[in-house]
């Protein structure tokens, strides 16, 4: 019995070093899709139920993020964005919030001037989703699409540096957004400020995206009650 267990523990380690080399090499992309179960159990000569732990495993450790309905996407390759992004989710939502206040607007300025379609299309299908889960009130899916769709709008800017900082962000940004009980008070109306950022990027306009980054912030800030100028 302990032998069965060892060899395993072994195919799901083999499983796992072999996905982490992939990701740290730069086979999958931070940000890109990594192929399904079935593929990887193939391509690894392992079974699923390896590959399925091997996954998990990196999706605790922070390489590797589930979303709902898409698939698993590669978070971060490489051990400081990690512990960005660990630091990031023991810090207090007022301080993610505070920081946020001035990376959306660099990145909904960013996206505006430097948007491809593909991004638009990507940013676009996060809000579709958004209001798809707001009509539901299924609050685990609008949060998942919130977060995505403001982790789409930063990997637009063409600026790396701010594209993996938001990724780090994201879990906490997620935290963030329960919190706020955003669900409650959002609304799929084209005034929305996600509608309307959407449309600046959309129409290349970097200061109606700073209008608009700026409005969604505002919304934050009243949600979690924060000290408007603290």
């Amino acid at each position: 019995m302990q032998s069965v267990r060892k060899g395993r523990v072994s195919l799901v380690e083999r499983a796992t070093d072999e996905i982490r080399a992939q990701i740290v090499s730069g086979g999958w992309p931070v940000g890109s899709r990594i192929p399904p179960e079935s593929a990887l159990s193939e391509t690894l000569g392992v079974s699923r139920a390896s590959v399925r732990e091997a996954v998990r495993s990196l999706v605790h450790a922070g390489l590797l993020e589930p979303r709902q309905g898409d698939g698993t996407f590669v978070l971060c390759d490489d051990d400081s964005a990690l512990a960005l992004r660990r630091r990031l989710e023991r810090a207090e939502l007022s301080h993610v919030t505070q920081v946020r206040q001035g990376l959306d607007v660099v990145a909904a300025r960013q996206a505006a001037k430097h948007r491809t379609d593909r991004q638009l299309a990507g940013i676009e299908a996060a809000l579709a989703r958004r209001g798809a889960a707001l009509a539901a009130q299924d609050g685990e899916a609008f949060t998942a699409a919130d977060a995505e769709f403001h982790v789409l709008v930063a990997e637009a800017g063409d600026n790396p540096v701010l594209a993996d900082i938001y990724r780090s962000l994201s879990a906490a940004l997620r935290e963030e957004l329960r919190r706020a009980a955003c669900l409650d008070t959002a609304t799929a109306a084209p005034d929305d400020p996600h509608s309307r950022l959407t449309d600046a990027i959309r129409d290349r306009d970097p200061r109606a995206a700073v209008d608009a980054a700026v409005l969604l912030l505002a919304g934050h800030v009243r949600d979690l009650a924060l000290p408007v100028g603290d």
